[in-house]
């Protein structure tokens, strides 16, 4: 008998190593006491993507066109076989008339299901081809200082450029006729308030032929015009490719994903946008299109310092040769204070200075992780005037890295213009053509911050007609 015992709980034993049950983060069950849907993000077990990733750089292939799409194809295909039981379960519970609907990141095989019950979670959890369901998790925006507010319409329409469009001598590129034609720039942010005056005529989505598929991207909810209820996606825009003096590639064209919702951004948001850059799709999050991919993408986000979980899309993107700018962060002047993503190595970080080009007082400095230098380099961040998301004619003046980052963005497009070429050599441009910045006399990691480069400004403030 006690054999008999003895062999029954083995075979269980056995039965549950080989139908083990998914790990569920708790933040998942706190949501669904609180609500009775949540969102949550699906890792599986066989989805290691090292195969996929050594057959994509095997074809050593040569134009970006074919790099873009082949890197797609391969990659979804991967994620396709890994995810097709449990994406049919999910479509056949869709069917049943549940609510939820689903975004694939096709760059991790990862899988991210919104507004699910708690029935389909159990579902999952128990489905073996599930290792995890990830909780949904918040970034919140950089806090910016508010300046004043004015109208075009009080200036009959016409302003100045910009201090900071001038600090990094784009209107001298301009006058070469490198003012960012045929470049596309992808913004990652709150939105966009696509109509403003400035913005208009660069959104790529009012292009003769163009709508806004390709162009606009809300993963949560699905929006299909694009829009800006907190005005930081509409400000970082303008001072890339604004027109009117605000932006520093004012031909340049200009894309958007909506990868923070509120005044805080979903990292399940901020993922599928980083896949959205790397291949477009349809409003709805079809019908991809590669060859519609931006050459820069302006990121004015992060937070935490050391964190890794971005740097598969920022892998994609430099395959694809997409410049990725982040901000630095707003967290002060104390060494090791850079944010992430913008102190990964594949992330081009900007550090915010003032107009007498000093380092501004809430800009973060480094080192990076592995004692790397960052940030990368600074650019005009305090008291930046772009436009308002309250009318087409408004502009409002903001402080933060969040607003140094776009001006890199628009040089790297002015670069791009100029002299074509890939991610490493554009940045290799602005980084060897910065000029040096007002010393504060302060030393992180034993680089002060009079040499160059070093970890509060990096190589210095941008020249972006010096690297043009």
């Amino acid at each position: 008998m006690k054999n008999q015992i003895a062999v029954i709980v083995f075979g269980l034993a056995c039965l549950a190593l080989a139908n083990p049950i998914a790990r569920i983060e708790e933040g998942i069950w706190k949501s669904l006491e609180e609500s009775e849907l949540t969102n949550v993000l699906i890792t599986f077990r066989r989805a290691d993507t090292v195969a996929a990733w050594d057959r994509f750089y095997s074809l050593r292939l040569q134009t970006r066109e074919a790099i873009l799409d082949t890197q797609h194809a391969i990659l979804k295909d991967h994620a396709d076989v890994i995810q097709a039981d449990v994406t049919a379960m999910l479509e056949k519970t869709q069917l049943a008339g549940k609510r939820h609907y689903l975004d694939q990141l096709w760059i991790t095989t990862e899988l991210i299901v919104r507004d699910i019950d708690r029935e389909t979670v159990e579902m999952l959890r128990d489905h073996p081809d599930v290792e995890s369901l990830i909780a949904e998790q918040f970034i919140p925006l950089e806090e910016t200082e508010e300046g004043e507010s004015f109208d075009m319409n009080d200036y009959n329409n016409t302003i100045q450029n910009q201090w900071g469009v001038v600090n990094v001598q784009a209107p001298a590129a301009w006058s070469r006729g490198i003012t960012g034609t045929g470049i596309v720039i992808g913004n990652i942010d709150t939105g966009a308030r696509h109509t403003h005056n400035l913005l208009s005529g660069t959104y790529r989505g009012n292009n003769a032929g163009e709508n806004h598929n390709y162009n606009w991207r809300a993963p949560t909810g699905n929006a299909a015009t694009p829009s800006d209820t907190n005005g930081h996606g509409t400000h970082c825009i303008g001072s890339h490719s604004g027109t009117g003096g605000i932006g520093v590639a004012p031909n340049s064209r200009w894309i958007a994903c909506r990868g923070c919702a509120t005044a805080s951004c979903s990292t399940f948001d901020l993922n599928s946008c980083g896949n959205f850059m790397a291949c477009p799709t349809n409003t709805a999050g079809g019908a991809a299109q590669c060859n519609r991919a931006p050459r820069v993408v302006n990121n004015s986000w992060g937070g935490g310092s050391g964190s890794t979980w971005f740097n598969p899309i920022l892998t994609a993107w430099r395959n694809a040769g997409i410049s990725g700018v982040f901000a630095i962060g707003n967290s002060g002047n104390s060494c090791g204070s850079a944010n992430s993503p913008g102190d990964q190595p594949l992330a081009f970080g900007v550090g915010s200075i003032t107009s007498t080009n000093a380092l501004s007082t809430f800009s973060s400095v480094g080192p990076g992780p592995g004692n790397a230098v960052k940030p990368n380099v600074a650019a005009p961040g305090q008291s930046v005037a772009s436009a308002s998301h309250l009318n087409n004619t408004g502009l409002r003046t903001l402080s933060g890295t969040s607003m140094a980052s776009p001006h890199v963005a628009g040089a790297v497009a002015l670069v791009f213009h100029a002299r074509g070429g890939g991610v490493v050599a554009a940045h290799n441009r602005l980084t060897s053509t910065a000029l040096a910045h007002s010393s504060g006399g302060r030393t992180c990691s034993g680089r002060p911050e009079g040499t160059r480069p070093n970890n509060h400004v990096g190589h210095g403030r941008i020249n972006a007609n010096a690297a043009a």
